[in-house]
């Protein structure tokens, strides 16, 4: 049981590398057994490897916060399997793995992969809400949580806080480069179906943020600053 206290470490990667990158993706892939195939990559930025470094300084570091070893060795227990992870440079994170079928899934202090992840029949969905995040937060270890506690994201903290009021208070803190750069990320999410499915129906609850659709995949964005600020659910699915 007590590795499974990093059974959510995909989302926990999505927030740490996804501030101030210019460009996050998180890509699910339903297979036909009830499995996700799931490949994240993000690029942090200058401004954040440098914060990170210094992070790691502070913290008696001498070596990165984050490296291959210790991000595969990460899920052992958890519900992906399959795990292969890269860190190219200071920069750059690659993860990829499967997540196992609904019935071999695993409940950890309440919070399920399920929550966020479901391939069910022959509809694959995605919920990113408040509570939720909150309860995955609330689940992690007292070191994953001092990390992401570094950036006050109010989507874990529970205050209600504008973009402009949580860019502000990033810039007060960290210095405006790195707000700004926090304001250009974004989190492109797809959902794909099975090899040789086509699309039947799809759709999207993301706010102002457009989704776009073709015959195999559904794709959209969240600027970071709005999902680190998250006030309501966003739901996402494709079925064929």
């Amino acid at each position: 049981m007590k590795t499974l206290k990093r059974i959510y470490t995909l989302f926990y990667l999505l927030v740490l590398f996804g501030f101030a990158s210019c460009s996050a993706n998180l890509s699910l892939k339903a297979q036909n057994d009830g499995s996700v195939k799931t490949d994240f990559t993000a690029d942090m930025g200058a401004y954040l490897s440098q914060a990170l470094d210094g992070i790691s300084a502070n913290m008696g570091g001498g070596k990165d916060i984050i490296n291959a070893a210790s991000l595969k060795k990460a899920f052992t227990g958890s519900d992906f399997t399959g795990v292969s992870a890269a860190v190219p440079n200071k920069q750059t994170v690659i993860v990829s793995g499967t997540i196992v079928p609904l019935k071999q899934q695993k409940t950890f202090k309440g919070v399920k992969t399920s929550s966020f992840v479901k391939c069910e029949g022959n509809k694959l969905s995605l919920t990113l809400s408040p509570a939720l995040l909150q309860g995955f937060y609330n689940s992690m270890g007292q070191e994953d949580r001092t990390y992401l506690d570094l950036f006050m994201a109010p989507i874990f903290t529970g205050e209600k806080m504008t973009q402009a009021e949580y860019k502000e208070l990033v810039a007060s803190v960290y210095g405006q480069e790195l707000a700004d750069d926090m304001q250009k990320g974004k989190i492109t999410i797809t959902l794909t179906v099975p090899n040789a499915k086509s699309i039947k129906n799809s759709g999207a609850k993301i706010g102002q943020s457009k989704a776009s659709a073709n015959s195999k995949r559904l794709t959209f964005s969240i600027p970071m600053l709005e999902f680190l600020t998250l006030q309501t659910e966003k739901t996402a699915f494709i079925s064929w």
